[in-house]
């Protein structure tokens, strides 16, 4: 097959829909293996394709990633975006096919992204053990690190709905962003912190009977 078709950016956009919709809605491993394999198999439909040009848009993939993680003021997310153009680009038989496929692969990662932010997601940008974004009243909303294991069983009341993220202000006045663990939640309801997956707190509505 020599590429550029249909097919080929059906299967690129996939890769980056999968990507964008797994670091969002912080299901990392399934968005990393349904992007890899989109990926793989647009490489694979190429028959001029080679290697070098798979690892360099692999290469160019983990720095645009790593830049969402570890923010250096947009350099590898630059150095990601050249590098696997140039991937891109050395893979299919006509750089037109190339610029059409990234095109619209950027215009359905932006969409998508839209929409998760829409729904209540977020990129998780450089979350680590503590909490970076929690607010405090009584400090004028001054940022500090609080741990997140010190909220498991307590409870809140929501300053926002969580659609599924939102923000719960806590007894101790900090406002933190924490996540409805199975339902949407509406704001000015009390919720407990039920347990914590991916530096995240998940919440439930209180039971009131």
């Amino acid at each position: 097959m020599g590429g550029g078709g249909e097919m080929e950016t059906v299967l690129f956009s996939i890769g980056i829909l999968a990507i964008i919709a797994g670091m969002m809605t912080r299901h990392y491993m399934l968005g990393g293996i349904m992007g890899a394999g989109s990926f793989l198999l647009y490489f694979g439909l190429y028959d001029n394709g080679s290697w070098l040009s798979l690892m360099l848009f692999a290469l160019g993939t983990v720095l645009i990633i790593s830049e969402v993680f570890l923010p250096t003021y947009g350099i590898l997310g630059v150095v990601g975006l050249l590098i696997g153009a140039w991937g891109l680009m050395g893979q299919t038989a006509d750089i037109g096919d190339a610029v059409v496929d990234l095109t619209i692969g950027v215009v359905v990662g932006i969409v998508a992204f839209y929409i998760l932010v829409k729904l209540g997601y977020r990129i998780p940008f450089n979350d680590q053990i503590v909490l970076n974004t929690s607010l405090n009243r009584e400090r004028g909303y001054q940022s500090q690190s609080v741990s997140v294991a010190d909220y498991v069983s307590q409870e809140a009341v929501t300053l926002t709905p969580l659609r599924p993220t939102g923000k719960a202000t806590f007894s101790d006045g900090n406002i933190l962003e924490v996540m409805s663990d199975n339902e949407v939640i509406g704001s000015n309801e009390r919720v407990v912190v039920v347990r914590i997956r991916n530096n995240q707190l998940l919440v439930r509505r209180v039971n009131h009977e």
